[in-house]
């Protein structure tokens, strides 16, 4: 669970059922201003292996401008480098914060956007004390997927409404980048299924928490349900209402006790 004081995101771990406390069994952790790259899993008791599947009701963290979508991205990062006040102040692997991470460096990332067949360079630091050295990788990406998360939800959106994979994978040719095969699409869409049912328990408390009178409509597909709900918390919370639907559960990923990676 990530706790935010001032600018910086301090993890807290969470208790198991017999409070004690939870270690990371994996999963991969975004704080505010830097990515840890882990194996996938979830928070594990060491004691009675407990491992939770819920998240805490807090709403998505603010991030830096440049997390929102490529053209911010490129516009306020570049090649030159992450903005001062946006770097890592601590390490995550010892956590020490009087020597803050300095810039290592950094390597070219191909990203595919509705409208953008770009590269843009992702930035490591490294620890001066332990010598970790992690990336930060911008909320619209996630590690080692190219798509953009805002075209991942329209090509899955469009299967999850009724078209073949065929259809879309032919509309998709269209893409400035080219098309995408119906292997990468049916992964795609396979992937986000198990995701959600990984963490649909925790996004209902989550969900609930902000908008306990809404009533959900029944829909054919958990993704629809679930997409639906988030439309319907868009509407009712300002906070929401510029953010996706998997670029707000990107976000929210990195604050619940479960974390997913897909």
């Amino acid at each position: 669970m990530a706790v935010a004081t001032g600018t910086t995101i301090v993890e807290r771990q969470p208790l198991c059922t017999e409070g004690r406390l939870l270690h990371r069994h994996g999963g991969l952790v975004r704080e505010q201003d830097h990515t840890i790259r882990m194996h996938k899993g979830r928070y594990r008791c060491p004691h009675c292996e407990t491992m939770l599947s819920a998240c805490t009701p807090e709403p998505p963290y603010a991030l830096p401008l440049w997390h929102q979508d490529v053209t911010h991205y490129l516009g306020l990062v570049g090649t030159h480098g992450l903005p001062e006040e946006d770097r890592p102040r601590h390490c995550p692997r010892c956590r020490q914060c009087v020597r803050t991470p300095h810039r290592h460096s950094h390597f070219e990332r191909l990203v595919f956007t509705r409208s953008h067949h770009v590269k843009i360079s992702i930035f490591r630091f490294r620890c001066p004390d332990c010598r970790y050295v992690h990336s930060v990788i911008p909320a619209f990406l996630e590690p080692y997927q190219p798509i953009a998360l805002d075209l991942q939800e329209e090509l899955v959106d469009a299967v999850q409404q009724g078209k073949t994979v065929e259809e879309v994978a032919e509309t998709s040719e269209s893409l400035p980048g080219g098309g995408l095969d119906e292997r990468t699409l049916s992964r795609l869409v396979q992937a986000w299924d198990e995701r959600l049912t990984q963490l649909e328990p925790g996004l209902w408390i989550w969900l609930l928490a902000w908008t306990p009178h809404l009533i959900f409509s029944r829909a054919p597909s958990l993704w629809t349900v679930l997409r639906n709900a988030w439309q319907a918390v868009r509407e009712r919370m300002p906070a929401f209402r510029d953010i996706p639907f998997l670029h707000g559960l990107n976000r929210l990923c990195f604050s619940m006790t479960v974390t997913g990676h897909g």
